[in-house]
This record gives structure tokens, C-alpha cells and sequence, in this order.
């Protein structure tokens, strides 16, 4: 049994790889096999001693976890305390505790996530740059754009929404920052919409031809264009569902960890891309900076907004609706702080995936040495 398992086996079998998905082999092959037999005696001695160390290392894997899972509640209780400070001061204070040991910490791709995680939580709760007595309060913006939008209504430029229910004292999170307000994303976007789903080509659109976005074009926290499929030439576009840049677009229907992800649309943006009736598109005035509402719809509090209210009949995919996510409660600071904080939001998480580069190098080393090893142990 234990040569049939052996490396050896799997070499000699890997000849008769044929390019299906079952290499065939037969029994005539099979004979052909070369088995290396020691004596009775030494067959039993190996196997006793393979079946020890096989057990010292089912035990080293139990250990391994078990580190590994207080490695993680460790870097959780630590990130923890910095959302938890009460004033710059504490916040000081526990960071210097976590870059004492920050080597330590963050050795994990998941220790990693949760550093990224903490840094959206401290940018959106205004803990992550300091504010300015000299900007104009969030409150002045509200009221700015409430009044646009009562122009553009007025004008017949866009729709009067339904209004949605006031944010009750319960529904706010935390406690904001002198200068913020606690508002939903209806009050600062001017128009959202679904795009459509007619039935479209498999393969992305070429050249001066209209596509369709796929889900997965706004769900991995950048704008992928490639995600497209291209729409049939028999098939008229609709322009008014092209994508723009500095679109705000968000998924309507994916995984339970996925859906709801949102991305911007960068400038030079390709042409001629649709959404699809799973995305939805909020435009905002330009009192509003579209990349700090995506952090704070990435963000854990909004992530378990989503949670709650996500819908389907399966276990695995849920749906949020137009008017949940126009029910999204964002804490908004001024514009130019708004600004400030995406520009360390960025800063912050180059460094997370420079971490995290160096970390998938390192155990790719690793892997190589071991096989290495392995392969010069085994001839």
C-alpha cells in the first residue's frame, strides 16, 4: 500500500497520461511496475515507522491549526481596539502596541484582509485623518444637493423618488465627528438605475462594438471592462445605459460575500459598455466624491447592512434591491475631508498589498525549497 502511494507510483503512472482526463492503464502495465522489496523484517519496520510519523504529523497539523486560529483572534482583538478608540489620543496608543509586533502579526493573507478592513472602518468612521475646523460641514452639502435635486424635478430632468424613512438614533452606527452628517445614499446620488440583459454573444465585444458588463466587471473592488459580453448585431443598443466615468456602480445579485460590491469607473474609461440589469448606477453631484462613497459601501458596517437584508431563494446567491441600497446609511464628512481620506485610504492599501506580494513570494520559496528537498531525498 505504501509504495502504491509513494511518489515513485505516481511518477510511472504519469507515462501512461494519454491527454484525456483518465490516463489508461493497464493490467499488463501494471505488472510491469518496478516494486522495490526489502526483507520481511524491514517491510514491517518501515511500515511501523511511517505509521509514527505519519501520527507526529497529524499532530503537528491539529497544533498548526489551533496556532493558526489564535494567531487570528490575536489580530482581531488588536485591530479591534483601534476602532474602538475614543479619541486620537487612545487611537495613538494601540497603534503603537500593534507596530511593536506588526512583523508578528501580519504574517497571514487573512491578518492582512483585516488590516484592509480596519483601515476602511477608521477612514469612514473619521478616525483615519485629522479634521479641518475650516471645511465646509457635510450638513452645507446636503443641503446643496437637496436643492439641485429639487431643480432638476422642477425641470422635469430626473424623477421624484419615493421618499424613504428618516435614519432613526438606533441606525447610526457611531458617533461622528464634528462636521459629519449621517445620511442615505438617496440623499446625495441625483438618479439611480438597473442597465438591461438582453441575450448576448459569449465572448466580450471588439472594437467599435456595444457590449453588455458582466457582474463580475464591478465585484472585485476595481472596474474590470474586459467583463462584457458583446451584443448582437441584430440587436439595437440603448445609450442611456452606457457607462461613463465616475459612475458609481454596485451588483445586484451575486454570493452572499459579493453581493452589493461596488467599484467607479475610472476616467478614459472604454466606450460603448451597457450595464446589465444586475448593476445598478448611482450619479452624484459633484459636491459628492464617488470613491469615498465606495469605501464606505465596502466597508464592515455596510457589509452587515447587506447581510441583513439581502434576499433569495438560494443558499448561496442573494439579491439586494434599488431601494435597499438607496436605504444605505453613510457617514459623510466634508468634501475636502472626503478627499483626504480616500488619498490615505489608497496610500494605506498599497502598503496591505505590498505585505501581502511579499508574503506570497515568501511561500512560494518555501514551496519550491520543499519540493526541492523532496525530489533530491527521493532521487
Amino acid at each position: 500500500m505504501l509504495v502504491l502511494n509513494s511518489t515513485l507510483t505516481k511518477r510511472t503512472i504519469s507515462k501512461y497520461n494519454n491527454g484525456t482526463a483518465q490516463p489508461n492503464l493497464s493490467g499488463a502495465d501494471l505488472a510491469k511496475f518496478p516494486v522495490p522489496v526489502p526483507p520481511l523484517a524491514e517491510q514491517k519496520r518501515i511500515v511501523a515507522k511511517v505509521d509514527e510519523l505519519m501520527l507526529l504529523c497529524d499532530q503537528l497539523e491539529q497544533q498548526t491549526e489551533a496556532s493558526i486560529e489564535a494567531h487570528a483572534t490575536l489580530v482581531e482583538v488588536l485591530l479591534a481596539t483601534l476602532t474602538d478608540s475614543s479619541d486620537a489620543d487612545e487611537l495613538a496608543q494601540n497603534w503603537a502596541r500593534i507596530s511593536e509586533h506588526f512583523d508578528s502579526l501580519f504574517t497571514t493573507e487573512q491578518s492582512i484582509e483585516a488590516l484592509k478592513q480596519t483601515v476602511l472602518q477608521l477612514a469612514v468612521m473619521g478616525k483615519l485623518v485629522p479634521q479641518d475646523p475650516n471645511d465646509e460641514p457635510a450638513s452645507v452639502l446636503l443641503e446643496k444637493i437637496a436643492k439641485e435635486k429639487e431643480r432638476l424635478i422642477e425641470e422635469k430632468k430626473i424623477k421624484k423618488e419615493k421618499p424613504l424613512p428618516p435614519i432613526s438614533d438606533g441606525e447610526k452606527f457611531f458617533e461622528l465627528p464634528k462636521g459629519w452628517e449621517w445620511c442615505q445614499i438617496d440623499s446625495l446620488s441625483l438618479s439611480s438605475e438597473a442597465g438591461w440583459s438582453p441575450k448576448c454573444d459569449p465572448t466580450p465585444k471588439e472594437g467599435d462594438n456595444w457590449g453588455v458588463l458582466k457582474v463580475s466587471a464591478v465585484t472585485w473592488g476595481k472596474y474590470q471592462p474586459d467583463e462584457n459580453k458583446a451584443l448582437p448585431n441584430y440587436l439595437e443598443p440603448k445609450p442611456q445605459y452606457e457607462v461613463k466615468a465616475n459612475d458609481f456602480l454596485i451588483s445586484r445579485a451575486n454570493t452572499a460575500d459579493l453581493v452589493a460590491r461596488s467599484v467607479v469607473v475610472p476616467k478614459n474609461t472604454p466606450e460603448k459598455l451597457m450595464m446589465s440589469d444586475k448593476i445598478i448606477r448611482f450619479s452624484f453631484t459633484k459636491d459628492v466624491f464617488s470613491y469615498y462613497i465606495n469605501l464606505v459601501n465596502n466597508s464592515s458596517y455596510s457589509r452587515e447592512y447587506y447581510a441583513e437584508v439581502a434576499g433569495g431563494t438560494s443558499s448561496s446567491m442573494k439579491n439586494v434591491s434599488r431601494s435597499q441600497v438607496r436605504a444605505l446609511k453613510i457617514a459623510l464628512p466634508p468634501l475636502a475631508e472626503q478627499h483626504r481620506i480616500v488619498a490615505k485610504v489608497d496610500e494605506l492599501m498599497a502598503i496591505c498589498d505590498q505585505l501581502k506580494a511579499k508574503l506570497q513570494q515568501s511561500q512560494e520559496t518555501q514551496v519550491q525549497l520543499t519540493d526541492a528537498l523532496v525530489d533530491k531525498a527521493l532521487g
